[in-house]
């Protein structure tokens, strides 16, 4: 990882490292006989000094660990090399490594310092005691957490003069993507010794250079996200501009880029599962800033062709999967080698709007070529110093300067269109304020004359609406009359019968007097008793008939009069009756000819219900005279072995009683069905009909809180249901 990279990586501390790697070799060579079975340290080193001379066994078992164990069949392994290519590792999971370390009795051990690197997971043993375990050693390799260890320098308690043993039980984590940030090796195991007071110095060299990391970065995403949420509100604000959300999604993922690994995890340590994943989090935000990038571009000038763009997309997905398995090799090819096609994709796009004559193509043209060449740059120069990552942070920002000159400009071309189109709009207000008080003035004139001529036309109106009410009411009038009419017709031909009964015995009677005056003067008392019985028998019919006419004169004027608008117990059945009878007389004393067959069906368990006898009486009087006309209009059309029927029919449904007059005429036409309840709409012949009938009706029955609906079908007939609260 890179803080652990760049300890004692300086300029002057790799020449002492290197100094000190001559001597020792020297001085293992003149310890020839030593060296062939230990590490043996006759000084102290001045720069790190990594241990080697491991001896690995592709197995486990706990006497490994101990200091009197027999490894001298043990194969020779060097524990620094890449875990990828630690081949036994990752086949068996676990293995052990031994090491001999020998030191000088001069040498005071306690001014030895060590600190550990590893991509594994370890328990590190010294003379068979357990020293250090760093994550999880297990046999099931789901359990095998590998650790990154802190840099931290820590004592070795070596025993001078004497063979040291150093034990390591390794196991390799499986399943997860092993990734070097800067494409080196991740070492197994790499134990490194030095004098302490180095150590610690380079430590904190290390950790002040980690501290200067994460101000670099900082600033760096700082900026990235500051400028990524400023287009980002601005989009919010206007979505119809997509191009700033376009750049708001580039910088935000360019920081996101930064953020986990420089300044996040920075000082990152324990299991590396997380920041493996976080390498794959931070390529895949590296790849969308790029690919948004290209987007902020194409949507400035308008570039149509993108086919380019999204076969790069493509391949990105691709590459950003394979680095589950590939590694660090995919990890390097997204992170420096692919950008550059991004870029070349942006590039073009800003080539071709220079050849269209876009204004201020150039200027993001230089940001993408300046933000390439120092990724590119970044591939053959060293990145683990801080000029580099100052130089790394300033390639970061090409397109964001790039971008802030573009819009600068923009926003200046704008202000200045604003600032002559605010000119204009002044003076244009200015011309418009005059014509307004011109139009004042003379819009003043014309009000008072449309006042003078509304005043005028208001008085006719109103004339012209009191006419109307008073036709309306002549017509309803008329309707009213013309139901009675027809009501009178009926009445009349009733009456007609029981006069004339009460004519005939009056007549009998008269002559049954005169006999009985013979038979009286003859002193025939018994003939005079049998005339006596006749008399009384037809004064009891004359009296009953006499009744009779009583009763249908009470209920024309019951009918002829107007309604109190009290509610009052009425038996339905007896009402609709008596109307169908008066209807039926009413037309045959008008038309002798006509005729029609007449069917009633009465639900008797109705009883009698609360309404307005004279209005309700109407409402069915009126259906039944339509009813009878259409019928014999029907009739009167010649179509053969037709017969009128008219029906009237009551039930009760639940709460409701239903008043049904249907006939079987030809039915309503369905382009004037939504008609029939309006006022003053008829499809009778001119002076046939004042088109109120329905339109009352439907009224009356809304007033009792009830429904008059209508079920037709042409050339078979209608029903007409009056539906009331029970």
């Amino acid at each position: 990882m890179k803080e652990r990279n760049l300890l004692f990586n300086y300029p002057l501390l790799k020449l002492m490292r290197s100094f000190c790697l001559h001597i020792l070799f020297l001085l293992v060579i003149t310890n020839g006989s030593v060296a062939q079975k230990s590490f043996y340290l006759k000084q102290l080193p001045a720069a790190k000094t990594l241990l080697t001379g491991w001896k690995m066994y592709a197995g486990d078992h706990p006497q490994f660990a101990e200091k009197s164990f027999d490894d001298s069949k043990w194969q020779p392994v060097d524990l620094s090399k890449d875990i990828q290519q630690f081949t036994e590792l990752r086949n068996t999971g676990i293995v052990w490594a031994r090491l001999h370390l020998s030191v000088d009795s001069t040498i005071s051990v306690q001014q030895l310092a060590v600190y550990i690197e590893q991509y594994s997971a370890s328990e590190i043993y010294l003379n068979g005691m357990l020293l250090k375990k760093y994550g999880t050693v297990d046999n099931d390799p789901k359990k095998v957490i590998a650790w990154l260890p802190s840099s931290i320098p820590f004592n070795l308690d070596l025993i001078p003069g004497t063979d040291n043993v150093i034990s390591v039980r390794l196991a390799y984590q499986k399943g997860i993507p092993y990734i070097s940030y800067l494409n080196e090796d991740l070492p197994t195991l790499s134990i490194y010794l030095n004098n302490k007071e180095d150590a610690v110095k380079n430590y904190e060299a290390t950790q002040w250079q980690t501290k200067m990391y994460v101000i670099i970065f900082s600033i760096s995403s700082g900026t990235l996200l500051i400028i990524g949420f400023i287009y980002l509100v601005y989009f919010l604000f206007d979505r119809r501009q997509k191009l700033n959300l376009y750049y708001a999604l580039a910088m935000l993922f360019q920081c996101l880029n930064a953020l986990p690994v420089e300044v996040w995890g920075a000082d990152r340590t324990g299991g590396i599962e997380w920041i493996m994943w976080v390498f794959l989090l931070e390529s895949a935000a590296y790849t969308l800033g790029l690919l948004f990038i290209v987007l902020t571009v194409y949507t400035i000038f308008k570039y149509p062709y993108r086919l380019l763009l999204w076969i790069l997309s493509m391949i990105s997905i691709v590459t950003l999967i394979s680095m589950y398995w590939f590694g660090t090799a995919a990890f390097y090819f997204v992170s420096y080698i692919f950008p550059a096609f991004y870029l070349f994709a942006g590039a073009y796009a800003c080539v071709w709007a220079i050849r269209k004559n876009k204004k201020h193509a150039g200027v993001i043209l230089g940001g993408i070529l300046l933000y390439g060449v120092a990724t590119l740059l970044t591939i053959v120069i060293p990145v683990n110093s801080i000029s580099a990552q100052l130089f790394f942070y300033l390639t970061q920002m090409c397109f964001p300067i790039g971008m802030s000159f573009y819009l600068g400009i923009q926003s200046s071309v704008t202000n200045k269109k604003l600032t002559t189109t605010l000119e204009e709009v002044q003076n244009l207000s200015a011309k418009n304020l005059e014509q307004e008080k011109e139009k004042q003035q003379i819009l003043s004139n014309q009000n008072e004359l449309l006042e003078r001529q509304v005043e005028e036309r208001t008085s006719a109106l109103n004339q012209s609406l009191d006419n109307i009410k008073a036709t309306q009411s002549q017509l309803i009038q008329s309707e009213k009359m013309a139901s009675l009419g027809e009501l009178t017709a009926g009445i009349a031909h009733e009456i007609q019968n029981p006069l004339n009964f009460v004519n005939n015995f009056s007549e009998v009677n008269t002559e049954l007097i005169e006999e009985l005056i013979e038979e009286v003067d003859k002193g025939n008392t018994a003939e005079v008793k049998d005339i006596a019985k006749d008399i009384k028998e037809n004064e009891q019919k004359i009296n009953h008939h006499g009744k009779r006419a009583d009763a249908i004169v009470k209920g024309m004027l019951q009918h002829s009069r107007s309604s109190n608008g009290q509610k009052e117990p009425t038996n339905i059945n007896v009402l609709a009756d008596e109307y169908l009878r008066l209807a039926y007389h009413g037309l045959r004393a008008k038309d002798k000819s006509f005729n029609a067959t007449l069917k009633t069906d009465y639900d008797e368990s109705i009883g009698n219900i609360n309404v307005i006898p004279q209005d309700i009486g109407r409402v069915i009087l009126n259906l039944i005279t339509n009813a009878f006309y259409v019928v014999d209009e029907k009739k009167k059309s010649g179509i053969e072995n037709y017969e009128p029927t008219v029906s009237v029919s009551t039930k009760k449904i639940n709460n409701k009683v239903e008043i049904k007059v249907a006939d079987n005429g030809n039915g309503i036409p369905t382009k004037v069905l939504d008609k029939i309840f309006q006022p003053f709409f008829t499809t009778k012949p001119t002076g046939q009909g004042t088109g109120l009938g329905l339109s009352l009706s439907y009224d009356i029955v809304k007033a009792h809180g009830g429904e008059l609906k209508v079920e037709t079908k042409e050339g078979e007939g209608t029903s007409f249901i009056i539906s009331l609260p029970g």
